[in-house]
């Protein structure tokens, strides 16, 4: 589990000409909630947030955010929920964290990571990882950066599922299907398309087969008619 350290301040007004001065001034509105908790306006200066942000994408981190509100301070821990950035600039503009408690389990998504080379890959398959994340269940101490899914033993048609996974002692995932596909390695497109081809123009040599030995049932009957 990674833990790093961020401060905010306590911001009282909102809005969006107020969020526009902060952002010119160099700092980025936020805000932090939690079951049953207050939900409070917070203000980040944004390089430490930048820089924190920077790990975050790498892995779950919990954050422990020392908040300054007036000449009062409290401190809270919280994972990241959702970063917001300008559609032009790119650059964040708001963040939203989720307040946690130490030793009382919550739910977070956290990512996967993909281990080794599937052997179907040397015989010309494609790996498909179909889902980048699972939702977990564990108390904030227990919370992985990432769940490593080694694929090496996948061959062509065959496919990871979550019953396959090995999860750290404490965590347990929210979906209960095991049967869950995360990982697969599929034969390519292209070679399936000409067999697909071969196997219906086989269908069609076949139909036309049977076609032309109907056609040449028939033609005595015509015939003995034509005696009569």
């Amino acid at each position: 589990m990674a833990m790093m350290e961020l401060a905010a301040v306590r911001r009282r007004d909102n809005g969006k000409e107020s969020n526009r001065k902060r952002r010119a001034a160099g700092n980025v509105p936020g805000v932090i909630y939690g079951k049953g908790l207050e939900t409070r306006s917070l203000e980040f200066e944004r390089k430490p947030l930048e820089k924190f942000l920077d790990t975050a994408r790498r892995g779950t981190v919990i954050v422990k955010m020392t908040v300054r509100d007036g000449d009062a301070g409290s401190e809270s821990y919280a994972v990241l929920k959702e970063v917001q950035t300008h559609p032009v600039t790119e650059r964040v503009s708001h963040v939203d964290f989720y307040e946690v408690a130490l030793g009382r389990k919550f739910r977070v998504e956290v990512p996967l990571r993909v281990k080794g080379k599937a052997v179907g890959i040397e015989k010309g398959g494609v790996l498909e990882v179909v889902t980048r994340s699972l939702e977990v269940e564990c108390t904030p101490d227990q919370v992985p950066e990432f769940i490593e899914i080694d694929v090496t033993p996948l061959d062509l048609g065959q496919s990871l599922h979550l019953a396959d996974v090995r999860f750290p002692e404490g965590v347990v995932p929210t979906e209960k299907d095991l049967r869950m596909t995360l990982a697969a390695v599929h034969t390519p497109k292209a070679e399936a398309a000409p067999a697909a081809a071969a196997e219906e123009a086989a269908e069609g040599a076949e139909a036309a087969s049977v076609a032309e030995g109907e056609a040449k049932e028939e033609k005595p009957e015509k015939e003995s008619k034509k005696k009569e």
